[in-house]
């Protein structure tokens, strides 16, 4: 069985995945701050919760995921309000690259980068960055686990990887047992003639 046949078969049966707590919710809007109108993609954005709030806070959200069942039912859900929209996509097939350069201006992965290549897809994100976004890392950490959960963590090295990515300015906050990354991207500071 494949991975999105697998999340299919998951979301049929009405299981979500980890809920979004109001806690999460205020850390992200003291962290990222209010939309106002900036654009924000949610990559593995499931049934669309994560989304919402970000919507919510004003951005104005493109929410992917590669599960079929999942996106379908984000746009059952929300898919009426404006500035928010649900695409099937596979990021960890390519699927990112299909999307424009310099797009966004927040990008978020919220417990879906322990699933994917961490390395491309974290390039390909990076593309889609205006200068100066921000991409927001919501993840368990492996080692916390408990045993034959690793996997729905990055370990360690992971973490290293990502923060070796080249970013202008980190930020890190915990979140219960989760880690936050807010990592945010160069500006590119144009030149002047004399």
């Amino acid at each position: 069985m494949s991975a999105a046949d697998h999340w299919n078969d998951h979301y049929k049966q009405g299981k979500g995945f980890r809920p979004v707590a109001e806690q999460e919710i205020d850390l992200l809007a003291e962290h990222v701050g209010q939309g106002a109108s900036l654009r924000a993609l949610d990559v593995g954005c499931g049934t669309g919760e994560y989304s919402a709030a970000l919507h919510d806070l004003g951005f104005q959200v493109t929410g992917v995921d590669f599960s079929e069942v999942a996106v379908a039912t984000a746009q059952d859900r929300l898919g009426g309000r404006d500035g928010l929209d649900f695409r099937l996509l596979d990021a960890d097939r390519g699927g990112l690259g299909l999307l424009p350069a310099d797009e966004f201006d927040l990008i978020t992965c919220r417990l879906f980068l322990p699933f994917v290549d961490l390395v491309p897809t974290v390039a390909c994100v990076r593309r889609l960055l205006v200068p100066g976004g921000r991409l927001l890392v919501t993840t368990p950490l492996a080692e916390r686990q408990r045993g034959g959960w690793e996997s729905i963590g990055l370990r360690s090295a992971s973490l290293d990887l990502l923060r070796s990515f080249g970013w202008s300015a980190m930020a890190e906050y915990p979140l219960d047992d989760l880690l936050c990354l807010l990592l945010t991207t160069h500006v590119v500071l144009e030149r002047t003639s004399r």
